[in-house]
């Protein structure tokens, strides 16, 4: 497997209709998960995946799996846990804000959250470019956390690169010390080190330049930090070269927002892994992240090149004509 990603993937219900949860009757069920978003996003990108995780002996599990080996991933290293639930989440969309999703989670002590370092073997990696994960498995519980350490500590020596999104969830993390605390060995550890204008604001309360200038003291193994600025479009730092990349997002009407950094990320190593250049990897993932979230589901607006390729055909084009 060219990457190997590790998390959490859980059953989302997204209802129908936009609106407060409690007057909502009719749902939509979903398989959805930050990390597995990645990584299914890069198996229909032509890369190969498997993924580490646990799901329950029940029946939502059973659709996890089966969901993940339909479109590719290598469900080898995904546990089956007699004494623990699969995860289940529920979304609020476009209430009290137009255009944002809220999410009500119920995983307290789901499979997945059980996942420890005997899950973790060294075979695992063999072969492998990368290895993804992201703030929230490590957040989940102390076991998780130090599960994904040891992933960290195989791959080091194995020479597979370590890609981190920080991904915060506050209702996991709750204080800015606690999410420092979890997070920094990771941040520390990454290679590739995907964020945002929400966790930087969250971890340092400082401007943009001041943000980033305080992690890349942190990210001593970095070779790119990658921020995603939602509709305000992406920047890519090399810091080799002490040189950035930037590139506008595409904007598009919103019906779920949910996933799109998660297309982002999936779509930018992918561009990464083929060999493109920084700029055209910003490129392709924006236009992942604005077509996913012009539909409900994490998994299902996830797009091909092909998808992505009509897409920038058709937006450029327009955007072309707009300028004469």
């Amino acid at each position: 497997m060219k990457i190997i990603g590790m998390g959490e993937i859980m059953i989302q219900m997204n209802p129908k209709e936009k609106g407060p949860l409690k007057y909502q009757n009719l749902f939509e069920r979903h398989v959805a998960g930050s990390e597995g978003n990645v990584i299914v996003q890069m198996q229909r990108l032509g890369i190969q995946t498997a993924f580490i995780s646990a799901v329950g002996a029940d029946p939502f599990g059973e659709l996890i799996v089966s969901t993940l080996k339909s479109e590719g991933v290598n469900t080898k290293y995904i546990k089956v846990d007699p004494e623990h639930p699969t995860g289940i989440y529920f979304v609020q969309r476009s209430y009290p804000i137009q255009n944002k999703t809220k999410v009500f989670y119920y995983r307290k002590n789901s499979a997945a959250s059980y996942i420890s370092e005997k899950d973790i073997e060294e075979t695992i990696f063999d072969g492998s470019e990368m290895f993804f994960v992201s703030g929230i498995t490590p957040a989940l519980s102390e076991n998780c956390r130090n599960a994904a350490l040891k992933a960290i500590e195989i791959c080091k020596k194995k020479n597979v690169k370590v890609v981190f999104d920080t991904n915060i969830r506050i209702n996991l993390l709750k204080a800015k010390d606690r999410a420092f605390e979890v997070l920094k060995p990771f941040i520390e550890s990454a290679n590739i080190l995907f964020t945002g204008l929400g966790d930087l604001k969250f971890l340092f309360n400082e401007n943009l330049n001041e943000s980033i200038s305080k992690l890349k003291m942190i990210a001593k193994n970095a070779e790119l930090i990658i921020v995603k600025k939602g509709k305000e479009g992406s920047i890519c730092f090399e810091i080799e070269t002490n040189n950035f990349i930037e590139y506008n997002a595409f904007l598009v009407e919103v019906e779920d927002e949910i996933g799109a950094g998660d297309s982002f990320d999936g779509t930018f190593l992918s561009a990464l892994l083929k060999g493109y250049s920084l700029k055209n990897c910003l490129r392709y993932a924006n236009a992942s992240g604005a077509i996913t979230v012009s539909l409900k589901g994490d998994m299902e607006p996830l797009p091909t090149w092909e998808d992505l390729e009509t897409f920038l055909d058709v937006y450029e084009k327009s955007e072309e004509r707009l300028l004469r």
